[in-house]
């Protein structure tokens, strides 16, 4: 793919288009062979529109509306002028058809008038203003937050970037892996309905009978949108479906009218959808987060944060998340401690420590806690390692291989001198978790992985009403699952204001309820934007 993007530039916007004025007014109905070379020319250059960005390229695209355009101006043009002509006719001369003919004008005339205004319109907005046209819109409106999404070029370069790193096509089609790109642009995690359009169409006219084939893809989404791009490869079609499909399983496919069918359903029915999409998916990560587990990280290991609080769920990606916190200041260091020594290079360790907020120089403390042997206690190996050498080394101790302690130096084990030492307070933290059954259990030794279950328990129906309060006592979230009548999720959550706390409370769908449960206790949401309704302090 390097080697087309380098190619291209060939007749790159809007170049193209001043050469292609220039042969029509020079060569006039000779240079439509000329120019359809050049286009020819510039498609195997620039394949899927890669010289100026693959969603920059569909909207220059729409400036071949002008042409339909021009035809239902002319069209609508002749129409109206026979109407006229008609109006200014005798009565007495007319007859039935002539009725006829002035209905049809009157009606398709300004039809074709008003249609051709409104293509020209778009073809002009999308193809010169790409921050008002269609795609950059379609984008925005799929953002979390669309009034604070940035400019049309960022968008653009999002969805580009995306299909540039891991991007499928298929045809017309382009299939990231957060994006799809076809005649409009969808989010691939909101998409809901994945169908198949493959029909004949017939008809009859006095030199026989004519036939045309439909070849679509039509992606429907959570705001129950439809999005359809038209195919002429039935394999790029069936592959395009097929790969959407694994990206998407929990999405309801078909083929032809079925789409329809799934677009109409009344409100009730696409909640029940809803309900049922969301909980699937729910299991779904929840057995692939169980697969990683099992896979990546023993169940004989037990992770100590600098908090003080203790998991025994330990995955690699845990891992490497509590030491991105590590690299990013949130926290000073963290612990891993298998239930037996891991032994290797001659020695027994009992626990591999990591701390980096103590070097400034960006690398992460090591120290491999060695067990106790001949009185000697408090024994460690200690070695500086770069971010990418830290990540090797968690992940083989996640696997039970002690990492080569060449060039380690033996110290005392200690914390070090610059890490903040905890301070003597009583902790807050609280989760509360009441089942769907009615059963009810408190925590008060959680971790963030346990958050997030609770969170999962939220959107799959297992829980009821989760409620966390932060270690530091101020930050409080609660949620609490709809019901038949609602299936939004009342969420709860204070806001420091001044001396006192500010409460809130807002209606959201279970997903979103989950991402705030997750992200409000680090600071990544905060409550009071035009959702919320401030409230007074609940019982």
């Amino acid at each position: 793919m390097a080697s087309k993007e380098n190619k291209g530039g060939f007749l790159r916007w809007p170049w193209n288009a001043v050469v292609y004025v220039l042969l029509a007014v020079t060569l006039r109905l000779f240079a439509i062979p000329v120019i359809l070379l050049l286009m020819g020319l510039q498609r195997r250059n620039n394949p899927h529109g890669q010289a100026e960005g693959y969603c920059l390229s569909r909207t220059r695209k729409r400036l071949t509306w002008l042409i339909w355009a021009l035809l239902a101006l002319t069209v609508g043009g002749v129409l109206v002028y026979m109407l006229f002509v008609g109006l200014g006719l005798d009565r007495a001369y007319r007859d039935a058809t002539d009725y006829v003919t002035l209905a049809f004008c009157g009606v398709g005339g300004p039809l074709l008038v008003v249609g051709g205004l409104y293509l020209a319109y778009a073809a002009i907005r999308d193809s010169f203003f790409p921050e008002r046209s269609a795609l950059a819109q379609s984008i925005r409106s799929q953002l979390p937050y669309p009034e604070e999404a940035p400019p049309a070029e960022e968008l653009f370069a999002m969805v580009d970037g995306d299909l540039r790193e891991s991007g499928q096509w298929f045809g017309p089609v382009g299939v990231g892996r957060e994006w799809v790109l076809g005649d409009g642009v969808n989010k691939i995690d909101r998409i809901r309905g994945i169908f198949v359009v493959n029909e004949l169409h017939q008809h009859h006219t006095q030199t026989g009978v004519r036939t045309r084939r439909d070849m679509e893809l039509v992606l429907i989404d959570d705001r129950w949108q439809r999005t359809v791009t038209s195919f002429h490869d039935l394999k790029d079609l069936q592959a395009a479906a097929d790969c959407l499909r694994l990206r998407v399983p929990e999405a309801a496919w078909g083929s032809n009218g079925q789409n329809m069918d799934f677009w109409t359903m009344d409100e009730s029915a696409r909640e029940d959808f809803e309900r049922d999409f969301r909980q699937r998916q729910a299991r779904r990560a929840s057995a692939a987060a169980q697969r990683e587990i099992l896979s990546e990280g023993p169940q004989d290991m037990i992770l100590e944060d600098g908090n003080g609080q203790v998991t025994s769920r330990v995955s690699l990606s845990l891992a490497e998340e509590q030491l991105d916190r590590c690299l990013a200041g949130e926290d000073y260091g963290f612990r891993l401690t298998p239930t037996r020594p891991i032994e290797g290079d001659g020695r027994a360790f009992r626990a591999l420590h990591c701390h980096s907020r103590a070097e400034a120089d960006g690398t992460v403390l090591l120290l491999l806690e060695l067990a106790p042997s001949g009185g000697e206690r408090d024994l460690a190996l200690a070695a500086k390692a770069d971010p990418r050498q830290a990540r090797d080394i968690l992940a083989a101790w996640l696997r039970r291989e002690a990492p080569d302690a060449v060039g380690w130096d033996l110290r005392r084990l200690y914390t070090p001198a610059q890490a903040p030492a905890p301070q003597a307070r009583r902790s807050h933290a609280r989760l509360s978790l009441v089942y769907a059954g009615g059963a009810a259990e408190n925590h008060t030794t959680f971790t963030a992985e346990d958050v997030q279950v609770a969170a999962e328990g939220i959107v799959d129906g297992a829980y009821q009403i989760v409620d966390l309060t932060h270690e530091a006592g101020y930050l409080w979230i609660r949620v609490t699952a709809g019901d038949r009548s609602d299936g939004r999720c009342t969420v709860e959550a204070t806001r420091p204001g001044g001396e006192k706390l500010e409460f809130y409370i807002a209606k959201m769908p279970p997903r979103e309820a989950a991402a705030w449960l997750t992200g409000y206790p680090h600071g990544q949401y905060l409550p009071g934007g035009g959702d919320w309704k401030r409230v007074k302090k609940p019982k």
